[in-house]
This record gives C-alpha cells, structure tokens and sequence, in this order.
C-alpha cells in the first residue's frame, strides 16, 4: 500500500528545522546558517511494515517570524516539535500553539531536543525536560550535526502515522 503524509516542523527560528530535515533526507549538515523564508517542502518515501509512506515534510520558518503559521498547519497529519537545549525560551512554543490550536493535541506528534552535539551547553534542566510529559509525545535528544536520533525520530513518526 502506498499512502502520503503531511508533517510540519514547528519550533523557534535557529533550533535546527532544516538542519533536522537536511539530516534526514541527505545525511547531511551545514554549519552555514539560512534562515527559512516562509515554508521548504520536501519529500522522503520509507517502508514501514509493508507500506510505503511518503512523508511530505513542512520546514515551516520559525514560530516568530511567521504570523501565518496556523494556515501552514491546514491538512497537517503529523507534528514534529523542535525545540533548543541551549534555549530554554524555546520550550514555550509548545504551549503557545497547544492553547491557540487546541486540536493539534490529537495529532500525531514527536519532539526533538535538538543540538546535543552541545550538551556541555545546554541550560535546560531536567525539571523542563520532565514537563514534556503531560503532551505525550516519544521525546528525543537528538543532534542534527552528528545524526544522533534524526532518522529514529522521523521513523518513530512514520510508525504512528500508519497505526
């Protein structure tokens, strides 16, 4: 069977969307930094079970600078959140789209703490790390640049969008 998936990554400018989605599908990284403008579509086609998922991913520009966001959302039928653990600020979009889009709560969803290339850099603590858990969502720490848990986590994903 053959089935497509729209998933969004939502996060803050600079955690490393497109870093994530570069790793990805390429296997690659770039210490270049470009910032999204608006939305960057791109597709990967993997086997899960004995269906072939095409994952149709929405690098949607950072939460800040995108007044629009909601309207990339429309359709979306998984969520990858990521979110910085050298920036704490970067937690609270979790909480600012959950209260302004109460519905995304049902859709399938993984979350990244990205950058753990830098642990010896990260200010988030255990305690914010624990309040993750009231959403429910498989939580990784995953590192773009080196590929720690990039391609599990769009896996895991993957798994629940075919359930």
């Amino acid at each position: 069977m053959k089935i497509a998936k729209k998933i969004c990554l939502i996060g803050r400018f600079a955690v490393g969307k497109t870093s994530l989605v570069k790793q990805f599908i390429d296997k690659q990284f770039s210490e270049k930094y470009k910032t999204t403008v608006g939305v960057s579509i791109s597709t990967k086609q993997i086997l899960v079970n004995d269906t072939q998922l095409s994952m149709v991913i929405w690098d949607i520009a950072g939460f800040e600078q995108n007044e629009h966001y909601v309207h990339y959302l429309r359709g979306v039928h998984g969520v990858i959140w990521v979110l910085d653990g050298t920036e704490v600020e970067s937690f609270e979009i979790l909480d600012i789209i959950s209260k302004s889009i109460p519905a995304i709560k049902q859709i399938p969803s993984i979350c990244f703490i990205n950058k753990h290339d830098l642990v010896d850099e990260w200010i988030v603590s255990n305690k914010e790390i624990e309040k993750l858990k009231k959403y429910n969502y498989a939580v990784l720490n995953s590192s773009a640049k080196t590929g720690k848990n990039v391609a599990a986590g769009f896996n895991k994903l993957a798994e629940l969008l075919i359930k």
